[in-house]
């Protein structure tokens, strides 16, 4: 429930406005992409400054929490309450669903449930392509969470937008 040195207080305050998305206010950036030879590959950049402590490693750098791939089941990248996320490997935990027969938007529900399920106050997203070139996305604490989509069927750039589920409490 605790991750020292940080104070409860920082951790309470840390969570952005809900549905507003700016230059004052945004989180990682996750990427997938899929080559024309089915290569797949995933990254993420964080703002992370926001609340960083010096010294703190976020979850944006660590495998299997910012992001995950695997050419033969997909990618995914995760965004959201780093301290949190990286407890959990959602981006690996996304991949292992696929992997299991799952599409990519129930495998990001999985992920973002296995975290919600411990932490119900959580804020996070996670999106997930399997290597097929199918998409999907889950979020958690916000009122939703737009992500973007640039592939051949569409040829151009959607913004799509997805419903969170919320904290029970």
């Amino acid at each position: 429930m605790y991750c020292g040195p940080y104070k409860p207080n920082l951790l309470k305050n840390s969570k952005p406005e809900p549905n507003l998305v700016d230059t004052k206010n945004h989180d990682t950036i996750g990427i997938i992409a899929i080559d024309h030879e089915r290569n797949i590959a995933a990254g993420t950049s964080t703002n992370g400054a926001k609340f960083k402590i010096p010294g703190r490693v976020g979850d944006s750098p660590i495998p299997g929490s910012g992001a995950y791939a695997m050419n033969t089941y997909g990618a995914a990248a995760a965004t959201g309450d780093g301290d949190i996320l990286m407890r959990f490997l959602p981006s690996f935990h996304a991949v292992q669903a696929m992997k299991n027969g799952h599409n990519p938007t129930k495998a990001a529900q999985l992920a973002i449930d296995t975290i919600s399920n411990y932490y119900p106050d959580f804020s996070g997203a996670v999106i997930a392509v399997n290597k097929y070139g199918d998409y999907g996305a889950a979020c958690h604490g916000f009122d939703r969470f737009p992500y973007s989509i640039a592939n051949p069927k569409h040829n151009k750039v959607s913004l799509l937008y997805i419903t969170c589920t919320k904290s029970k409490s």
